[in-house]
């Protein structure tokens, strides 16, 4: 992954990413977003195919595609995230130096090449599922210090006797940013 100063625009040009993280077929941009002072917008696209927001079903599927590649390796990955997502604080800047050292140090602490021969079930790579799931997490904390849906889809992923449709129907919840 290559992490550069944001250049993508939206909004008819008046938005201009902060930071882009560049993946071999993805990239994650993070703009500033309009509910608090720190709130981030994530958006991201493949191969040059037009810019989609996020949303918890699209990394769902992916883990659950993931597990059944191998579960157990996928379930130490999600324990990982559950960690990342206990302990991340709300933002208190969303700036270039913040956000990457964010994402640099999380990497850092999850050891996330472990995890790499999970890469060849579902659509995403393990590290482009990092970096959206951690800034999802951080997203949701800067907004709402009582957010909880990230925090409840990953348990009822690692749970033993998974629901596939209430996890689908949690992460397809149709609130603001989903």
């Amino acid at each position: 992954m290559e992490i550069k100063k944001g250049t993508q625009l939206i909004e008819k040009g008046t938005k201009k990413a902060i930071i882009e993280f560049v993946f071999i077929d993805y990239v994650i941009y993070v703009f500033q977003g309009d509910l608090s002072q720190f709130d981030i917008v994530i958006k991201y696209k493949k191969d040059g195919k037009r810019i989609r927001t996020p949303k918890h079903i699209h990394w769902v599927v992916d883990i659950l595609m993931k597990m059944q590649g191998n579960e157990d390796l996928t379930k130490k990955y999600l324990l990982a995230i559950q960690n990342c997502w206990n302990t991340c604080v709300p933002l208190t800047n969303n700036d270039f130096a913040t956000l990457k050292s964010l994402i640099e140090n999380g990497e850092e602490d999850i050891e996330i090449t472990q995890f790499f021969e999970l890469n060849v079930f579902g659509e995403y790579d393990v590290e482009f599922l990092y970096v959206l799931m951690e800034l999802l997490a951080v997203q949701e904390k800067t907004n709402r210090s009582d957010a909880y849906m990230f925090g409840n889809i990953i348990e009822e992923l690692l749970e033993a006797d998974r629901d596939i449709f209430k996890i689908i129907s949690t992460a397809g919840f149709g609130g603001r940013r989903g």
